[in-house]
């Protein structure tokens, strides 16, 4: 029972854990509806959500240079420090996927269609399609079939085309394609699923390997990679990632040995042109030998071919120096040339080579810097920019060296004149033999060295070996990667909480009712005279206390009384006024049922009611006469004598409101009110006032202006905070003392009062 009288003083509008407490028991089955509704929509999506699948392998990337060991001229340069990116790229690339797609059986997909879900046939489908001619007019689009006996069926391009009916085992023709459908045996027309193909374009299959394919790097030191592969069909998934590994090992050596192969084949073309010439200068040679007998022309020839030769020697050396000087400087400008600190050019002087592994050093470093750091980063600007005027450095001296070679084969070429000037008055047998015998030994040399560089190359070919191992072959997955079952059931469960708390908290900042008797305390400086509990037992009956007496209302109404004999301990005679801010707080059932507690502990009691405003059925069980009440008295009409009413109650009486008067506020005015007070106060004990709530009229302030003690009744759950906190308002401004608070019909779970013993007889909710 919570009787508390002392006033305490009013607080701010802070976090109620009593109210929370309310709110929740008031909205638990929203709580729980709101549980079972994200848990239910939890459930439905891993029912309902396809299995994704992931397959995956993993491969080591070794490439083995064996050529060095040979102790032939190195022409198998350093790999590339970024060697696994340019593999994942090449593993990725449309080329090679355009061959993963022609050894897979993917130009046909085979489905079966149910309710909500769909799912791929692979390798498991009871019919198959042979596609004799295909059309980019029904690509990639489902051709529904339907069975309809062993020899017979239907199919429909799009699920609401029109279906043409068919057999197996004979041409199709639709939108200028041609195909075939074969029963595997596994089909008849008891099937209860609906079954599709479709025939897929090559762009199409691009697209879907592109999308799943994931090519990833495991360890850059240990050059691994990982390849997997994402599908709804796990045995697909696994197919698939074989078949990339499988078909990537024998794609990789092939383009390891493509360059060299093209080379090797240049110069086997080439060497045949020069064979076929150096074979036409040697029959010349022998025809010449026999026809003259002898290949000694005189000394003076011979000194002049001498010095002929000596001067075109020097011009081919130059003349192969520039070629390499130009081929440098277009391997540097271009970036081609992959250089190393054991590089070095013999037609170039010390000084050149000296900057070149100046060059290669940096160009290392750059590439280091490039793995780690960003190319607009500080540190890679600055080596880039090193190596630029390096670069530049080296091209200036490359073509002055170019310059002066050209002078000297310039010079070269104007002896070479002059002593074929002289040569010219020779016999022209001679020149003619000494003329081809210079070219047959230039042709010699050019052929000799074809022939090395292609020993080179062969043997490069044969030293790079691609070493590529499969440490872990493709997975069979054996269970899906999506949906997580119970990831999907915890965010069901934590968006379940999540809702529930901010409804709960929704509620509780819409809810601007009164819940508890403190927060009446915290709201307003005004004593809780008492609380009335809720009862779902009671009869129906405005006077409680006499049908239910030993209910947990009666007790409480009965504290109440306790209560009050500490508020109007000042004298003999008391007036008590009970009002409230709204109609419907309980205010006339506090009014009867405190009036019949004072009546029954042998008080005379005098219950007047106030509302002349609302015609009010008969409070009691007595039928009362509506005609003549409180406005007839006031307007000297009747005598209070006349109108008063006993009640089922010894000692209890009862002034009704009577007529509807025109103006109530002006008849309390008018001086006969406080006369009606006075006389009755010579006869009662205890005058109750029952009034119009002061939140719509003014009769109340009138009336607890001449009371002894003001009740104001709040209802829990039903009248508003601001309600509430106008009674202080209502005190201070009308100078009203004596006021007390009564909360009425809280619920029995809260902090108010009740004890198990108090018996409530059936019946209507009060």
């Amino acid at each position: 029972m919570a009787d508390r009288i002392t006033p305490s003083p009013g607080q701010p509008d802070d976090f109620d854990f009593e109210k929370l407490k309310s709110v929740f028991r008031k909205k638990l089955g929203w709580v729980i509806a709101i549980l079972l509704i994200c848990n239910l929509s939890a459930y439905l999506a891993t029912r309902w959500t396809k299995d994704f699948f992931e397959s995956d392998s993993e491969l080591k990337l070794d490439v083995k240079q064996d050529a060095a060991d040979l102790g032939i001229n190195k022409i198998v340069q350093d790999q590339n420090l970024d060697i696994i990116s340019g593999e994942i790229e090449q593993i990725k690339s449309k080329l090679f996927l355009s061959r993963v797609i022609d050894s897979l059986d993917l130009s046909v997909g085979y489905f079966s269609e149910g309710n909500v879900l769909y799912n791929e046939l692979y390798k498991v489908s009871p019919f198959r399609v042979k596609v004799i001619k295909t059309s980019e007019k029904i690509q990639n689009t489902p051709i529904y079939f339907f069975p309809i006996n062993e020899t017979t069926f239907e199919f429909s391009f799009g699920k609401k085309d029109k279906k043409t009916q068919g057999k197996y085992g004979e041409s199709i023709h639709l939108e200028e394609a041609e195909w075939v459908l074969l029963n595997t045996g596994r089909l008849n027309e008891k099937n209860t699923n609906d079954f599709y193909f479709i025939i897929n374009s090559k762009t199409n299959l691009l697209n879907y390997l592109t999308h799943n394919l994931s090519v990833e790097p495991l360890n850059f030191n240990a050059h691994t990679i990982r390849i997997s592969f994402k599908d709804y069909n796990a045995l697909k998934a696994r197919d698939i990632v074989n078949k990339i590994d499988s078909l990537y090992i024998i794609y990789s050596n092939e383009l390891q040995s493509l360059a060299n192969k093209q080379k090797i084949d240049w110069l086997n073309k080439e060497l045949n042109q020069v064979e076929k010439r150096m074979e036409a200068y040697e029959d010349y040679f022998e025809s010449f030998t026999l026809q003259n007998k002898s290949s000694n022309l005189g000394e003076d020839m011979k000194r002049t071919i001498m010095q002929i030769n000596r001067v075109d020697s020097q011009r081919y050396s130059l003349s192969k120096k520039m070629i390499e000087v130009n081929t440098l400087i277009e391997g540097l400008e271009s970036g081609k040339n992959q250089l190393t600190s054991s590089t070095h050019y013999l037609f170039l002087p010390d000084y050149l080579n000296k900057k070149m592994d100046a060059l290669v050093l940096l160009t290392k470093e750059r590439n280091r810097l490039s793995l780690s750091y960003n190319e607009n980063t500080f540190a890679f600007r600055q080596k880039e920019k090193e190596l630029n005027q390096l670069k530049d450095e080296i091209f200036n001296n490359l073509n002055l060296l170019k310059e002066n070679w050209s002078k000297t084969a310039a010079d070269l070429t104007n002896a070479k004149q002059k002593l074929e000037r002289e040569f010219n008055t020779m016999p022209d047998k001679n020149t003619r033999f000494t003329k081809n015998q210079r070219f047959y030994s230039l042709y010699s040399d050019f052929y000799l060295s074809m022939m090395q560089s292609k020993a080179q190359f062969e043997i490069a070919q044969a030293g790079t070996t691609p070493d590529f191992k499969i440490l872990s072959s493709a997975s069979f997955p054996s269970a899906p990667i999506w949906p997580r079952k119970l990831i999907f059931l915890a965010i069901g469960f934590v968006a379940g909480l999540v809702l529930n708390f901010f409804f709960i908290g929704l509620v509780y900042l819409l809810d601007h009712t009164i819940t508890s008797s403190k927060e009446v305390e915290r709201l307003i400086n005004v004593p809780l005279l008492g609380v009335i509990p809720a009862s779902r037992n009671s009869s129906g009956s405005a006077v409680h206390i006499q049908e239910n007496p030993k209910s947990m209302v009666s007790e409480s109404i009965r504290s109440l009384r306790t209560n009050l004999d500490f508020f109007t301990s000042g004298g003999n005679k008391k007036i008590i006024t009970i009002t409230s801010s709204v109609s419907g707080e309980g205010k006339s059932f506090l009014a009867v049922n405190l009036g019949g507690v004072l009546a029954l502990s042998k008080k005379k009691v005098a219950l007047i009611d106030l509302d002349m405003r609302k015609l009010k059925t008969a409070v009691f069980a007595k039928e009362e006469d509506s005609r003549q009440g409180l406005s007839t008295i006031l307007i000297k009409k009747n005598k209070w004598q006349e109108c008063i009413r006993s009640t089922s109650i010894e000692n209890l009486s009862f002034l009704p409101a009577g007529p509807h008067p025109p103006n109530p506020s002006e008849l309390l005015l008018n001086g006969e009110f406080s006369s009606l007070i006075e006389e009755m106060q010579h006869e009662y004990d205890f005058i109750i006032m029952d009034t119009p709530p002061v939140g719509l009229v003014t009769d109340g302030i009138m009336a607890m202006n001449k009371s002894d003690f003001s009740i104001y009744v709040v209802r829990a759950n039903y009248s508003k905070k601001e309600y509430v906190k106008n009674i202080e308002r209502i005190k201070s401004v009308n100078k009203i003392n004596n006021v007390a608070v009564v909360l009425n019909a809280l619920p029995p779970a809260g902090k108010a009062y009740g004890y198990g013993y108090y018996i409530d007889k059936p019946g209507k909710k009060k």
